[in-house]
């Protein structure tokens, strides 16, 4: 019985568990601040890619590269 007793105060004691709900709830968050920055942002920033790839292709002559 004592032994038992033993293991109830030790895993009662054990950290590691604790620890490590706290890095999952940490990850949880950090994952829905990401999620809410694309959601705000990324149709402005996908609309700013299109328009550098739309300049680059009628600004830029790439017939005229260079050969090696």
């Amino acid at each position: 019985m004592e032994n038992v007793k033993n293991l109830f105060i030790s895993l009662h004691n054990d950290e590691d568990g604790a620890t490590a709900t706290e890095y999952i709830i940490l990850l949880v968050l950090i994952a829905c601040f990401v999620i809410m920055i694309v959601k705000a942002f990324g149709g402005t920033v996908a609309k700013k890619f299109q328009e550098a790839n739309t300049d680059v292709q009628t600004n830029v002559d790439f017939s005229s590269r260079p050969t090696g």
